[in-house]
């Protein structure tokens, strides 16, 4: 049955008034709590998310005891399905958790909060997802299994974006506030997308980077404080960096699986898999080769060599499917690579001094514009090849559609993805800003101590020693033969 305007809208209603329901009561509960916010908005939420899991899910009737033997190909399947969930699982909590904890005094927030925004993201995107689910409209209860976990994750990415762009800055009750507005309508941006505009968005450049990406950005802009951009405390030492590259090698690694992840067909996973690995060796070799060109000494930057090399994952996302040739997915890959340094050396510099952005972790650098990238691409790949080049089995191009008008609505898809991430995310960053919620002091921005017990070296090994030049040592005489040689220590500070 052909689907009308009020089916969407209905449809649309359902997808965002659990979230809505849920903010209205978690506003009402908190507003008259100036102590203990965090606690009371996340135990309810969960009490919430318990009683309509109940309600409501329930497992695959694959996942249950049978007497029937499973079939061999469901078992492959379901390996597959196993083997998607893990790598994507991995580029959340390890990839984009370790990818924030560069900021010397934030390791504690930075991967913690990315945890807990994970699981409360998963829970939310489950629900949200599930009564979309055609067995929810037909049975009232939706199922919990291995490719809803993996659409959970997407959606969980996409705050996690968000978050990159705004690590260090808010609490956690703004942190959990953002999270419960966003991942609705990010999902409703991608119904809107995939759904009705029927776009090819396979891993998310659109759904995903660049509604993160531009969400964080605008609402970070709305709560922007001179403070953020001035902060002593933003900044790195030798050790955090480090960790960043293990977050790099983990997404280098698995981004594949999260552009592949839902294809159709064999032929189509291959390909995705195949063509987002070229594009990675592609922006990885341009993020070497453009760093050191822009450097006065020709040295490496370690944040553009940190984000910059999986700018073509994130650009192939739109066309991982689509490309036919791997000589394509190298050059997006090598364009992506070389906007994203352009991005950290250039375009950062303006947006903060001049415009009042505050991107914590670059975002816009490594999600907004490959993602954009990604979409322009696809766009010209499918103008560019012959007609006939996608059978209808493909389910590339949607059923009554030449190529052509297939990249227009490519297009069209990313303009819709970037008014209502920005429409969303200012409206967020406004509710974020009310008084009473629980905000961070200016003097503990990007700071663990202000939410976390840390330990007794936490001033020096963060603070402290990042400013000391050099250390000397001497030996000083003993007073006595009993005393001991002890050495006294003078600390330099260094030129700030």
């Amino acid at each position: 049955m052909k689907a009308t305007f009020s089916t969407y809208l209905t449809e649309g209603l359902i997808l965002v008034s659990p979230a809505m329901f849920l903010l209205v009561l978690l506003l009402m509960a908190t507003v008259k709590l100036p102590h203990n916010q965090f606690c009371v908005l996340l135990g309810i939420a969960q009490l919430f998310f318990l009683v309509l899991f109940a309600l409501f899910s329930q497992h695959d009737p694959n996942a249950l005891p049978s007497s029937v033997p499973i079939g061999s190909v469901l078992i492959q399947e379901s390996q597959k399905k196993l083997t998607d969930f893990q790598d994507v699982h991995s580029i959340l909590l390890v990839g984009f958790g370790f990818l924030v904890v560069f900021v010397r005094r934030y390791g504690f927030g930075s991967f913690t909060m990315s945890m807990m925004l994970t699981a409360f993201t998963l829970e939310l995107a489950l629900l949200v997802r599930g009564f979309l689910t055609d067995e929810f409209a037909l049975y009232g209860k939706f199922y919990v299994n291995l490719q809803n976990l993996i659409n959970a994750d997407y959606t969980a990415a996409v705050v996690l974006i968000s978050f990159g762009a705004l690590c260090g800055k808010l609490s956690p009750m703004q942190y959990l506030l953002m999270a419960l507005i966003e991942a609705p309508f990010s999902i409703f941006n991608e119904y809107i997308v995939v759904k009705i505009l029927g776009v090819q968005d396979l891993g998310g450049s659109m759904i995903i980077h660049v509604f993160g990406a531009v969400f964080g950005l605008i609402a970070g802009r709305v709560l922007f404080t001179k403070t953020w951009r001035d902060s002593e405390h933003l900044g790195s030492v030798y050790h955090s960096d480090i960790f960043t590259f293990v977050a790099t090698g983990f997404l280098w690694v698995f981004w594949p699986s999260f552009n592949a992840a839902n294809a159709f067909g064999a032929d189509a996973r291959n390909r995705s898999i195949v063509n987002t690995y070229t594009a990675l060796i592609g922006s990885t070799i341009t993020a070497f080769v453009v760093s050191s060109f822009y450097n006065k000494k020709e040295n490496f930057n370690v944040r553009h060599l940190v984000n910059a090399p999986l700018a073509g994952g994130v650009a192939l996302g739109a066309c991982a499917n689509i490309l036919l040739a791997p000589f394509d997915a190298l050059a997006i890959g090598v364009v992506s690579g070389a906007v994203a340094v352009f991005g950290y050396i250039f375009i950062s510099p303006i947006l903060e001094k001049k415009c009042g952005f505050s991107d914590t972790r670059g975002v816009n650098n490594l999600h907004a514009m490959p993602g954009i990238i990604g979409v322009l691409a696809s766009a010209i790949v499918l103008l560019c090849y012959k007609d006939g080049s996608y059978p209808e089995s493909s389910r590339i191009i949607q059923s009554g559609r030449s190529q052509s008008q297939q990249a227009l609505f490519q297009l069209c898809g990313l303009v819709v993805t970037l008014l209502l991430a920005g429409v969303v995310g200012a409206i967020t960053g406004l509710i974020l800003k009310l008084n009473w919620l629980t905000h961070v002091p200016d003097s503990k921005v990007y700071c663990d101590d202000n939410f976390f017990d840390v330990p007794e070296d936490y001033e020096f090994t963060t603070r402290i020693s990042s400013n000391i030049e050099h250390l000397e040592f001497t030996e000083m005489k003993p007073t006595n033969e009993k005393s001991k040689l002890m050495p006294s220590v003078m600390l330099k500070k260094a030129n700030m």
